[in-house]
């Protein structure tokens, strides 16, 4: 069984993604079949015995959707470059026929420049909207290209019926203002779909790309994607480890704070486990690859994320229905009028003009604003907040969510060990002097707690140390004035001098200043809260949202966040996996949102209803979130609530406007007043009929624009 990646351009809805998968069901050698209409990335499982790759590219490309390899990155950029260059020829065409008609002139010269411009932007700025249509033959799906190839041909074909008997009322301008918009938003939609189909990639980024082999009598340097279960790798300090695998000899402390979300350094010695990505502070390590290269922990979160990104999201759900229902239908409907009044004898222009009232009245402008307009009015609202929304699916999951969960470090914390506290418990030296000397035995040290302390030692004086000697993961120790002194873990000072300890441990990290006699200071660290923490956790509870803590910190720690914060329910010591898997367990109770800043955060992210991110983040982080908070504030999450909320309702406002106004005009399109009270819709007024619902439409979105927002 073979598997193909693929990138596939023009789909504009998940009811395209469904068209395709129908259709290639039809061949029995095609197993498994994962399309994401968003991303534009699809995923096939074939029997390469039976069918070939070319076939399955060919055959989705004949259904309309041009298709190439996943790395083939041209095919993606020639489709956007295509929808750029028809765009900015139709805009100025159709700004110029509008003039043109609302002039009034209707001069033989001005009829013909119409006709002619509108021609171009007919069959060249609309042509990928025919070849859509045209798919309709062979996959038996209709969709927005059939109602926009349609509706916009039967205008044109109108008025040029009219042009050629000499008449005025033409629809030039109508049929190009619909090719014109629905060109708008298909290029923005599609640039977003180019970056979403990207984002995964970053994944792989973590891995360094070579790695120094020494399986042989010399040391060789590798592809990190070829390691094989078995091989040996050495790594030494300053290097990121290249694979997953066991230590065999050596000792190092590694940072994986990007990995699984610990804040502090460990240290790793021989037989511990250790995974790829994790970047080595001290030491050097001989690491035997337990698994082949394409297995590691990097790759599987890289398939996870994939898998994710196929499950459709409700308002794709939704669309389909709409599509399936709403463009047949209105076909239908368009024909069985044009037939009717054709042999009800009122004649073939007014059979032609009822036909182009109805597809004219039903052109999905409305329909089409309502949802992408109040989107694009809150983004903007939301980006003049600093908080760029990248998945608008957030305004309309925003009413379901009950709970929020944090991560830790980097979240709810600003990832950065401070010292809080400093206890000193001797007589025989001052504060003045201990800071001097924790100082000194620090100084130039890069370890995030030795950074701390220098920090927090602010102006005291360096020494001038006799001598000074750093031991991995555990302290140093230094002479002054011919006495030893100890800085470092109580565990290491108690071993050092024999001094009793167990009873000096303080709620967070505890590093002791020590002589071979006496513990002289506590320093008392931890990673410090973000502004707002303590607001913004109040703040969701007065809005009825729990608040939850989800941690790969050791869990005292955790605890100790979340008794600050008031937060009862918190999980610690969890790794990126295991986050994902539990987002998912609490999702049964309701729809979550997950707000992270980390490599390891990158699939509960995923798995979330959705996911808000920061602009510091990882830059993986910032792709998998849905929300990124360009501003480096949590307050940010109350805003991201409070613009979907108003965008939610402009939204559903906005759908009611569209909605009643295509079910009140279609009928009336069609004719059914016409007998009774001699009432015809003719295509002109349909046109303002249409605009007026979109100007309704624009007015209640732009509101959104004004929103007042809390500080």
């Amino acid at each position: 069984m073979a598997v193909v990646k693929l990138a596939i351009s023009g789909m504009h809805c998940s009811s395209c993604a469904g068209t395709i998968e129908r259709n290639l069901q039809k061949f029995p050698a095609i197993k498994n079949i994962k399309i994401n209409a968003i991303s534009g990335r699809a995923k096939i499982a074939y029997d390469e015995t039976q069918i070939q790759e070319s076939k399955i590219i060919s055959e989705i490309t004949s259904y309309g959707f041009p298709a190439g390899l996943d790395n083939a990155k041209s095919l993606e950029e020639s489709y956007i470059k295509g929808l750029k260059k028809r765009l900015y020829i139709a805009l100025p065409l159709f700004l110029m026929i509008f003039a043109l008609h609302m002039s009034g002139i209707h001069a033989f010269w001005s009829n013909l420049l119409q006709l002619i411009l509108a021609s171009i932007v007919q069959f060249y700025c609309g042509y990928p909207f025919y070849l859509g249509a045209k798919n309709f033959f062979k996959t038996k799906s209709a969709d927005m290209n059939v109602l926009i190839a349609l509706g916009t041909s039967v205008a044109y074909i109108y008025s040029l019926t009219l042009f050629y008997t000499h008449q005025h009322g033409f629809y030039f301008e109508g049929s190009s203002a619909v090719i014109c918009f629905v060109l708008v938003g298909e290029y923005l939609k599609s640039n977003a779909k180019k970056r979403a189909g990207d984002e995964i990639a970053l994944l792989t980024t973590i891995l360094p790309t070579q790695a120094r082999c020494v399986n042989r009598a010399q040391t060789e340097w590798i592809a990190t994607e070829k390691i094989k279960k078995g091989d040996k790798c050495l790594v030494v300090s300053g290097e990121k480890i290249p694979l997953d695998g066991i230590v065999l000899d050596g000792q190092a402390e590694i940072s994986s704070a990007h990995i699984n979300g610990e804040e502090l350094p460990r240290v790793v010695e021989k037989g511990a486990e250790v995974i790829g990505g994790s970047l080595i502070l001290n030491g050097e390590m001989t690491i035997q690859a337990t698994k082949d290269a394409n297995e590691f922990f990097v790759y599987e979160m890289l398939d996870l994320l994939e898998i994710s990104q196929t499950t459709k999201p409700p308002i794709g759900r939704f669309a389909d229905k709409v599509v399936s229902i709403f463009v047949p239908s209105i076909v239908i409907l368009s024909v069985c009028a044009f037939i009717y009044w054709l042999f009800a004898g009122e004649g073939l222009g007014f059979a032609l003009s009822i036909a182009a009232s109805v597809f004219v009245v039903s052109c999905p402008c409305a329909l089409g604003l309502a949802v992408p307009l109040a989107v694009v009015c809150a983004s903007l609202r939301a980006k003049k907040a600093e908080i760029l929304v990248k998945n608008p699916d957030v305004y309309e999951k925003i009413k379901q969510i009950k709970m929020v969960v944090f991560d830790k470090t980097g979240t709810l914390t600003k990832g950065q060990i401070v010292l809080k506290n400093l206890k000193i418990l001797t007589t025989t030296h001052t504060k003045e002097s201990i800071l001097s000397l924790a100082k000194s035995m620090q100084n130039n040290n890069p370890h995030p707690i030795a950074k701390a302390i220098v920090e927090f030692a602010g102006d005291a004086q360096i020494l001038q140390l006799e001598s000074k000697n750093y031991e991995i993961a555990k302290g140093v120790q230094c002479v002054f004035k011919r006495e030893r002194y100890f800085l470092g873990s109580l565990k290491w000072i108690n071993a050092q001098t024999q001094i009793p300890t167990k009873d000096l441990e303080t709620h967070g990290q505890t590093i002791a200043l020590a002589k071979e006699s006496e513990i002289l200071a506590l320093f008392e660290l931890q990673d410090s809260l973000r502004d707002n923490a303590k607001e913004v956790v109040d703040a969701l509870h007065k809005r009825g949202v729990e608040s939850v803590i989800l941690s790969g910190d050791e869990q005292k720690n955790v605890a100790k966040i979340a008794k600050d914060l008031g937060i009862s329910m918190f999980f610690a010591n969890v790794n990126p996996t295991q986050k994902a898997q539990k987002i998912a367990e609490l999702s049964q109770k309701g729809d979550v949102c997950f707000i992270g800043d980390g490599i390891n955060d990158a699939l509960a992210l995923k798995e979330a209803s959705f996911g808000i991110s920061f602009a510091e983040a990882t830059q993986l982080a910032q792709e998998a979130g849905d929300v990124l908070l360009l501003k480096n504030d949590l307050w940010g999450v109350i805003l991201v609530f409070d613009i979907a909320h108003a965008a939610l309702r402009a939204i559903k406002e906005n759908l009611f406007f569209a909605y009643v106004y295509n079910i009140i005009l279609i009928p009336i399109a069609a004719g059914v007043l016409y007998y009774p009270f001699g009432i015809i819709l003719q295509p002109a007024f349909a046109g303002a009929a249409m605009a007026l619902s979109s100007l309704s439409v624009v007015g209640n979105a732009l509101r959104i624009s004004k929103l007042r927002l809390k500080s």
